[in-house]
């Protein structure tokens, strides 16, 4: 009997309930932007989650926002799902269509599935679009990063519901948390899968009020982190007004690290890197490398009376071990992934053993088998041919978090056999990187709407 009992308290949960998802995803931000990493900051509901639910203290992504959202929706690593860069606004393909993705694992769950927010993995054709991959609705942008008030990239305007442009006023993060708001409402008393994705804050620097960075940047981005703090806490609102929290699986991370302050000749090369105004705290590295400080991320995840700490986890978690880890909580098994269920770990809040895994960003790898992290670091593409390099390092990351002491020399035989693991993955490669094309999206180009851009197979770089 006793046995019969351990095994219906250790059983995926929906033995009894089949519980709503909502995952809460930043835009960039850094390690020290939330208030439980840096006591000066005011990140109150970010807090609740982490406070309330378990702080996942060893949560990694890759190191830029398409590769980690590729990786979330498939369970597989970069360098399997071939997402290894950022979708620009020429990109002709993006998340490989062959790819069964988590909203369509939960529609076949029994789930409506809404998307709210950042979409970033493809948008040439309808058929890569968030509705016709498992959304049933989508409201938000198909780019990088929107204006927060005219809500354009690229020089169109991107900004839509259900492929139809929306000429809407607002600040969108407050609209974001508004429709987030709406989905909840009209779907409580069935189970449902909210992704909300926001834009904040990712550049442009552009703070609620119409405030902008002209005397002080960091302080703008941190009245964007705020503003993104108040709509996660209008959002756990409304689910405790419809009697929905308690049933509700809640996931809250960034996509990546954020990006730090550069020199000017940095921005005047990577355009992107400009109006940098995160703060990775002890982390090495930023948005873009992977290095800690590109892709360790601030992570909880909160079911009332389910899944609740005093204390943070420390197994090391991947973006990827999301599909598998929801799929065996709510029901659903989905097979040949890169990423492993942490069900277990959360339930019992141990930290157990895991098979390798990497993050991965055009061209830069890295591997982490707990506690060793083997990094790969190649010349970024601007550098000539003849100057580039393959880098490889070796870090013990309990021991030394900043990754300052390089122990390939020391330690041979961990670096030989990481390598030789590392080395013998396959490989895909699905988003091609022309940094010519890349550039000219920061140069006054213009061009339609996005939504109505993807009515057919044309070419909307034109």
């Amino acid at each position: 009997i006793l046995m019969c009992l351990v095994s219906v308290l250790l059983a995926p949960f929906p033995l009894f309930a089949k519980p709503n998802v909502v995952i809460l995803l930043a835009d960039d931000l850094g390690w020290n932007d939330v208030g439980y990493h840096d006591s000066t900051l005011q990140t109150p509901n970010i807090d609740n989650l982490a406070k309330q639910g378990v702080e996942l203290n060893r949560f990694y992504v890759d190191p830029t926002c398409s590769t980690s959202r590729a990786s979330l929706m498939t369970g597989s690593f970069a360098t399997t799902h071939g997402v290894n860069v950022p979708i620009q606004w020429y990109t002709k393909t993006g998340l490989p269509l062959e790819y069964k993705i988590l909203p369509q694992f939960f529609k076949d769950a029994g789930y409506s599935t809404h998307l709210v927010g950042k979409w970033h993995l493809g948008h040439h054709t309808q058929a890569y679009l968030p509705n016709r991959r498992g959304f049933d609705s989508f409201y938000g942008f198909l780019g990088g990063g929107i204006g927060y008030y005219d809500h354009v990239f690229a020089g169109g305007i991107d900004w839509q519901r259900n492929g139809v442009t929306l000429e809407e006023e607002g600040y969108s993060t407050e609209l974001i948390a508004h429709e987030a708001t709406r989905v909840i409402e009209q779907n409580s008393g069935q189970p449902y899968f909210l992704l909300v994705a926001f834009n904040a804050p990712h550049t442009p620097i552009e703070g609620p009020g119409g405030k902008k960075p002209e005397h002080d940047g960091r302080n703008t981005y941190l009245e964007m982190v705020g503003s993104m703090d108040k709509a996660i806490g209008q959002i756990i609102s409304a689910l405790t007004k419809q009697g929905d929290l308690a049933n509700t699986l809640v996931i809250f991370f960034s996509d990546n690290g954020g990006q730090e302050p550069v020199p000017f000749w940095m921005e005047w090369l990577v355009p992107p890197t400009a109006d940098g105004f995160a703060n990775n705290g002890p982390l090495r590295g930023n948005k873009g490398t992977i290095y800690e400080g590109g892709v360790r991320v601030p992570a909880a995840i909160w079911w009332p009376n389910v899944l609740e700490s005093e204390r943070a986890l420390e197994q090391p978690f991947h973006v990827a071990d999301l599909l598998p880890t929801l799929g065996e909580a709510v029901g659903f098994t989905p097979l040949d992934l890169d990423g492993e269920s942490q069900w277990q770990s959360l339930i019992s809040e141990q930290q157990g053993p895991r098979a390798p895994f990497i993050v991965a960003n055009m061209g830069s790898e890295a591997m982490i088998d707990w506690p060793w992290k083997l990094a790969k670091e190649v010349s970024p593409p601007f550098v000539p041919e003849f100057l580039a390099s393959d880098d490889y390092y070796l870090y013990r990351l309990d021991r030394d978090p900043g990754e300052t002491n390089d122990l390939a020399v020391t330690h041979p035989q961990i670096f030989a056999r990481m390598a030789t693991d590392l080395r013998s993955r396959p490989r895909r490669s699905v988003i091609p990187l022309d940094l010519s094309q890349a550039r000219r999206a920061f140069d006054g180009i213009t061009r339609g709407p996005w939504a109505e851009s993807a009515l057919g197979p044309q070419d909307i770089s034109e």
